[in-house]
């Protein structure tokens, strides 16, 4: 965590790593990973060699809690002025489940560097598209809704596990008999601690 004690004022930027493992542009092409990089900086900054497309304005990250206890927190990111030509990148690519970094640059009020770290690591939960469409001037305008869930958050959902069976316990242990007699012993009435 950034010591910012020592400072009256400091300035922020975000940097948004967004990788879809199922991206393409149109119905045709054939997926592949594509990572997308932004930041709400008016210029173009780089970090660890992924160089982030500045935003400014147009994305924006809302705020996330600070807890002493892990918990799974949810941010939302949305990006805003997207061309109405680029749509079909977004309808034709598998948006959900997609990896998302968060990270915080601190600098002085003189633009000096001070701190980068964390601020979200999760998943893409959803994802919503939202139009303004001016009528007059025949023009329209979108905004991209990202609803992501930390790393804590997508284990709390993720379901896994194996029947008591002997068929599932032959697919992960095929040597074990272990559970070859539970559809004998299925619904006896067991008397655990009788005399």
């Amino acid at each position: 965590m950034a010591n910012l004690t020592s400072y009256t004022a400091v300035k922020t930027n975000l940097f948004v790593k967004l990788v879809v493992d199922q991206y393409r542009a149109n119905s045709s092409d054939a997926y592949a990973v594509e990572e997308f990089k932004f930041t709400d900086n008016d210029v173009a900054i780089t970090i660890d060699s992924d160089t982030y497309t500045p935003l400014g304005e147009f994305l924006k990250v809302t705020a996330t809690t600070s807890e002493l206890r892990p918990s799974s927190d949810q941010v939302t990111v949305s990006l805003s002025g997207i061309p109405s030509g680029n749509i079909t990148d977004v309808l034709y690519s598998k948006l959900k489940g997609s990896a998302i970094e968060i990270r915080r640059q601190f600098y002085t009020v003189s633009g000096t560097l001070i701190a980068t770290q964390g601020y979200f690591f999760g998943r893409v939960n959803n994802w919503s598209l939202q139009e303004e469409f001016q009528v007059e001037e025949r023009t329209a305008s979108n905004t991209m809704l990202f609803e992501c869930s930390n790393q804590l958050g997508v284990l709390k959902e993720k379901v896994s596990g194996r029947l008591t069976n002997p068929t599932s316990n032959n697919r992960f242990f095929p040597n074990d008999t272990g559970m070859d007699r539970v559809p004998i012993i299925k619904g006896t009435k067991l008397d655990f601690g009788a005399p």
